[in-house]
């Protein structure tokens, strides 16, 4: 366990709270717009010889569709960051809160930015770094199961003739302001889907709630890329330091590959340099050699499991 030696710093909750209040906001304008395409009403305003899109109606009834969307999204996340902070706590660290970064429409199209924490005491061993690395998305996972069950018996089956032709390989997707937005699936997903009511249905059109099931399992494969600083890095430093930066290497190699699917790819393989400045190594912990016991090697095992089960090679077809 380890052993502060100064105080820990006070809090301020009040910006913990205020981002998360704005960040509830924004997601919850974002889900309204997945599902009514334009709840805001937004119309072109001149100024200085520029048209501004500005909302014309901002009423309680016209965002509520989103809170279907932002509640469970923001949960999912914000349980995710809360299981790094209950283990770094429980292991005696000193560590924030979690930050949530809220973002507008134009920005996000899910109005946030994600949430993170700051770990404020360094590593004692890779035990310690594994339960704080790997409580996050274990949490997430778990929790996002759920919402995309629940969310796609609330979704709607799509007639084959009103799928359009270039969306015929995708089997999910929104339909925002009558047009649809195709989505790929992850493995897990897929499975779920076959044993949902609309395990036949050509094309479903996800309710919000699934889209923040499918999204909090995206995030989860995000995380768990093994790779630098990612909860991912996190799991496979613990297992084996020495393999670490090969296993680095190869997964920028995959990011980049697979981002001739998708550009989005290559977007976070930039990510990922940045925040490891530029390195694909992982910070060393105090004691290197100290040795996983079983149990936790098999929550390792199991990390890697979730993320071949939740990752989406084509996530936007």
């Amino acid at each position: 366990m380890a052993r502060r030696i100064r105080p820990r710093p006070r809090e301020r909750w009040w910006l913990h709270l205020l981002l998360l209040a704005l960040t509830v906001l924004t997601a919850t304008i974002a889900g309204a717009v997945l599902t009514d395409g334009d709840p805001l009403r937004m119309r072109d305003a001149s100024f200085a010889g520029t048209a501004i899109p500005v909302p014309t109606r901002l009423t309680p009834l016209a965002l509520a569709p989103g809170l279907w969307f932002s509640l469970p999204l923001l949960a999912i996340l914000g349980a995710h960051e809360l299981g790094h902070y209950a283990m770094a706590r429980r292991h005696g660290m000193d560590v924030s809160p979690p930050y949530f970064v809220p973002a507008p429409w134009i920005v996000s199209l899910i109005g946030t930015l994600g949430a993170f924490i700051r770990l404020r005491s360094p590593l004692l061993n890779r035990a310690v770094l594994l339960d704080v690395g790997a409580a996050g998305p274990i949490i997430g996972f778990v929790l996002s199961i759920p919402a995309v069950a629940l969310g796609l018996a609330w979704s709607q089956a799509v007639r084959a003739a009103d799928v359009p032709a270039w969306a015929h390989g995708a089997r999910i997707g929104l339909v925002v302001d009558h047009q649809m937005l195709p989505m790929g699936q992850s493995v897990l997903f897929m499975l779920l889907r076959a044993l949902s009511p609309l395990a036949d249905a050509p094309f479903v059109a996800l309710h919000p709630l699934a889209l923040a099931g499918w999204l909090g399992l995206f995030f989860t494969a995000l995380n768990l890329f093994p790779v630098s600083q990612l909860d991912g890095g996190h799991v496979v430093f613990a297992l084996s330091h020495r393999w670490h930066p090969r296993i680095g290497v190869m997964t920028v190699a995959l990011l980049l590959a697979l981002s001739f699917t998708w550009i989005g790819w290559l977007i976070w393989a930039v990510l990922v340099m940045l925040i490891g400045r530029g390195r694909l190594h992982h910070p060393p912990v105090f004691d290197p050699f100290f040795r996983l016991d079983r149990p936790r090697r098999a929550v390792a095992w199991a990390c890697i499991a979730i993320f071949v089960l939740t990752l989406v090679p084509v996530p936007f077809p």
